[in-house]
């Protein structure tokens, strides 16, 4: 028995070395969990910084767009009805491929708007939608509307294939298309996507009261 001792000590050595070598490896390992935090649903929105006290509406719109041009009118009211509570922005997006008058409607009003006379053709555009939307040549009809604004209609013609007016409706559809907006009209409330059915004066209302009464 003696014989063998030695080697039952270096046995028993080895083991411990080799049970302390398994219990320091297990706990350099990080934990696992069968957990798994939840992941949030994204939200579209257009990163908007409003300032308090007033809420920001945003629409990306065509001219030519039937749809569009029934929101005109709501939109409208809900201007009227928040005044300077509110903050609208509009933003060009022609749908080039199924609306052809479209881009030369959006190039009117960017060329209104040099002019200081934006939103007056923005508004002649849309409720005279019916009249122009199949026109051979918009760019007469246009012009007669920019007459009938006062504006200087030499000016006009040259700002409709200027640099400056491409410039803006280009941005403009760059920024849709960073919001995956291709559809029009699309309204943002203070950055939050509006779904469609709420777009109506009653839903914007709604939204917009309720972003009012929560500052």
């Amino acid at each position: 028995m003696k014989r063998y001792l030695p080697f039952v000590i270096i046995a028993a050595v080895l083991l411990v070395g080799l049970t302390a070598g398994a219990l320091m490896l297990r706990s350099n390992q990080p934990e696992s969990t069968s957990s798994t935090a939840p992941v949030a649903k994204p939200t579209v929105t257009t990163g908007v910084t409003t300032a308090k006290g007033v809420v920001t509406i945003e629409e990306f719109g065509d001219y030519q767009c039937p749809p569009c041009g029934l929101l005109h009118p709501e939109m409208k009211k809900i201007k009227q009805e928040f005044g300077d509570r509110i903050r609208f922005i509009f933003y060009h997006l022609p749908l080039v491929q199924i609306h052809p008058n479209a881009m030369p409607a959006a190039q009117a009003a960017v060329a209104a708007g040099v002019q200081g006379k934006f939103w007056e053709m923005h508004n002649l555009l849309y409720e005279n939608q019916k009249m122009w939307a199949e026109a051979p040549d918009l760019r007469l009809i246009t012009v007669n509307f920019a007459r009938q604004l006062g504006l200087d209609t030499d000016w006009f013609i040259r700002d409709l294939d200027g640099a400056q007016v491409n410039t803006t409706i280009s941005a403009d559809m760059r920024r849709a298309s960073s919001l995956g907006v291709n559809g029009t009209p699309t309204v943002f409330v203070d950055g939050q996507l509006v779904e469609t059915d709420k777009m109506t004066v009653d839903g914007l209302r709604q939204m917009i009261s309720q972003r009012l009464n929560a500052r």
